[in-house]
């Protein structure tokens, strides 16, 4: 008899913590303060010893909004960190590593704006400062994903901040022959 006691208590405490936790977990990662800082992180290949790193650098810190730049031979990657309330151009990202004479592979971003609904598909709206203070609107397209639908699921409307990284590449045109955006695969999320 004792031991069905037992058995149900532990079952009726894993259901307990399973609700407990359970919205946690749907309302995206856990993240630290560090893990949302915006930043841009490109593979770069080619990248093989200090001096290609020192004329990568070089390069990168052309950009006008990067405020610092991480090169790690090891992965072959270039992390840049964006300046207070200025977003990182990933063309211009892309550029400057062919000009360092290296070849940019896959990017991820990791970036904070609002939850939007774009031409009827869904999206981040960035708004930076540039250089001249002038208003710059940056559109992220959310590829559809599971991490997606549970975006979807946490927002509570449409404008709401929120902070994801992903895996971004370039869209196929979408209509409009001016501005074709870069879509991201997200791989994790936090509602601010």
């Amino acid at each position: 008899m004792k031991t069905n006691n037992i058995g149900l208590r532990i079952s009726a405490l894993i259901i307990l913590a399973t609700l407990f936790i359970s919205p946690f977990l749907f309302a995206g990662e856990p993240a630290g303060k560090d893990d949302l800082k915006p930043r841009v992180t490109v593979q770069v290949d080619g990248l093989t010893c200090p001096f290609c790193a020192y004329g990568l650098e070089k390069r990168i810190q052309e950009i006008p909004a990067v405020e610092q730049s991480i090169i790690n031979l090891k992965k072959g990657t270039a992390e840049l960190i964006p300046k207070e309330g200025q977003h990182i151009d990933i063309d211009k990202v892309k550029a400057a590593v062919i000009a360092g004479g290296f070849t940019p592979r896959e990017i991820q971003v990791a970036v904070a704006g609002q939850f939007i609904e774009w031409n009827g598909i869904p999206a981040l709206s960035i708004i930076s400062t540039s250089r001249e203070d002038k208003k710059v609107k940056t559109i992220y397209v959310l590829k559809d994903n599971s991490q997606l639908k549970r975006l979807k699921a946490s927002v509570k409307s449409s404008g709401q901040k929120v902070f994801i990284t992903g895996i971004a590449s370039e869209a196929p045109p979408l209509g409009h022959t001016d501005h074709h955006p870069y879509i991201v695969d997200i791989e994790s999320f936090h509602i601010l």
